[in-house]
């Protein structure tokens, strides 16, 4: 399987970079879009997901004010997920550590790492020496034996010769990272994308003007910066669109045919996601912004009351979805769903971190994996040990990030970003057994940016669009189902 390409997303200074890559908001075209979506970025999906690095980092030392320099350990690793039968497949790792200056300089370091593999099904774990190549990249190779069944479960054990050391995934042997073989699937090629071929929104349920009163949402509008606007939005259970209008600290709520209000809440900066439950419970992941600060699930009722808070047992999170058995984060570096617990109180992050999965749960023990490159999306329905149904998505022109892979009827429903160097939209596409049911194309609206996987959502049969413009922001609809 050819290696995944890298995003600028996941690491523990990513929240950094991930704000200055947006600065380019104002560009006709994003340099973010150079990139594929990993996994889901979806763990795969999205995990949902932009194809993404996964990292782990620990840093040492004081402030820049005080210290010349900082003790760095940084684990860099694109899970594979999805694999060939038959298939040697590569473990790759980049790391980086030893002392970095604040001119950028840095002293090195020897790195060592073993991966422990055993294939779906066996008990005891065969370890694999990774071995050092040029830049500190440790690799190992899995036998095409470990890929003759099932799949196989793996994690890795990194180290230097300073002393620092992770394992990845954080649960380790309990919660290792899953490897699924494919053995056919249904391959969909689009060929080359026809851009301006757009379909019209069937209805538009929110229109809101920037702004602080309630029907308005805030706007962060630095000359120097892109224009920021709300991170995200869901639907909850009877219509209602809740959007985390962060920028006002609040979430505004607009129900259908009544009048917009808003719930006070507290939001530490940065980016966030939420998600609603089918009783109207709302999830909030707060990923925050300072470096080092552990991003927060809160579970807020129908009223706003907020209910409980759990930290995140990983420094990185970008989404939040609700399965079957309550909310699940979208975590990095090892870009795996943990479950933050829907009980009262929710789930420690140790217990996140042993309950990981590798794809993103949802209805009857099933899971959703993505795996994408830049001409190629790999999507998969996976129950346990066993492939249900998995795609292939081709395309001459350039994929960028899953903004979301969610099961509709008896497939998947994806959304993914298709770009050149002068223009981008997104391929609504809906996927059976036997290949394309529905496709159509819709523009990306994005004047102020929001969170990068939050554009989109999926309530019973209509996708909902979250879109900006320089006066407003819009969330449109589209009709999902028959052919168009």
């Amino acid at each position: 399987m050819n290696q995944v390409l890298r995003t600028c997303a996941a690491a523990t200074a990513n929240l950094g970079r991930l704000r200055r890559r947006r600065r380019v908001q104002r560009t006709a075209v994003k340099k973010s879009w150079h990139w594929p979506v990993a996994g889901f970025v979806l763990g795969g999906l999205v995990g949902m997901t932009i194809l993404t690095t996964s990292v782990v980092g620990a840093f040492e030392g004081g402030t820049a004010k005080t210290v010349a320099a900082r003790r760095v350990f940084d684990v860099q690793h694109t899970p594979t997920s999805l694999v060939p039968r038959g298939s040697e497949v590569a473990l790759t790792y980049e790391i980086a550590c030893g002392y970095s200056s604040l001119r950028g300089s840095q002293t090195g370091c020897v790195p060592t790492g073993t991966a422990f593999v055993r294939a779906i099904g066996e008990h005891p774990y065969t370890p694999i020496p990774l071995k050092a190549g040029p830049g500190r990249v440790l690799t190992g190779f899995v036998p095409g034996r470990f890929t003759s069944g099932a799949g196989f479960d793996y994690y890795a054990e990194i180290g230097d010769d300073l002393g620092d050391s992770a394992t990845l995934p954080g649960g380790g042997v309990k919660a290792a990272e899953r490897v699924w073989v494919v053995s056919k699937s249904t391959t969909v090629d689009v060929g080359t994308h026809l851009f301006g071929a757009l379909k019209v929104p069937e209805a538009t349920a929110v229109v809101a003007g920037w702004g602080k009163t309630d029907g308005a949402l805030g706007l962060s509008n630095n000359p120097s910066e892109a224009s920021i606007g709300p991170a995200a939005f869901d639907v909850a259970p009877d219509g209602t669109v809740v959007v985390l209008d962060q920028v006002n600290h609040r979430l505004a709520m607009f129900s259908r045919g009544g009048a917009a209000r808003s719930v006070p809440i507290d939001f530490g900066g940065g980016d966030g996601d939420l998600a609603i439950a089918d009783d109207g419970t709302i999830y909030m992941l707060d990923q925050t912004s300072a470096v080092n600060r552990t991003p927060f699930v809160r579970t807020i009722s129908r009223s706003g009351t907020l209910i409980a808070s759990t930290p995140v047992g990983a420094p990185i999170a970008d989404m939040i979805k609700v399965g079957p058995t309550g909310p699940v984060v979208h975590a990095y570096p090892a870009e795996q769903w943990l479950p933050t617990g829907a009980g009262r109180p929710p789930l420690v992050p140790s217990a996140q971190l042993a309950k990981a999965t590798t794809g993103l749960p949802v209805a009857d023990g099933r899971e959703v994996v993505v795996s994408a490159m830049r001409h190629e999306a790999q999507f998969a329905l996976v129950a346990g040990d066993r492939v249900v149904h998995a795609w292939s998505l081709r395309s001459r022109t350039n994929l960028g990030e899953v903004q979301l892979a969610q099961p509709s009827g008896d497939g998947l429903l994806v959304v993914i970003r298709l770009w050149t160097e002068k223009q981008a939209e997104f391929q609504v596409i809906r996927l059976t057994a036997n290949g394309v049911a529905q496709s159509f194309s819709v523009p990306a609206v994005e004047w102020a940016e929001s969170a990068p996987l939050s554009r989109f959502r999926l309530h019973g049969s209509t996708l909902y669009q979250l879109r900006s413009e320089p006066l407003r922001a819009r969330v449109v609809t589209y009709r999902i189902g028959g052919i168009s």
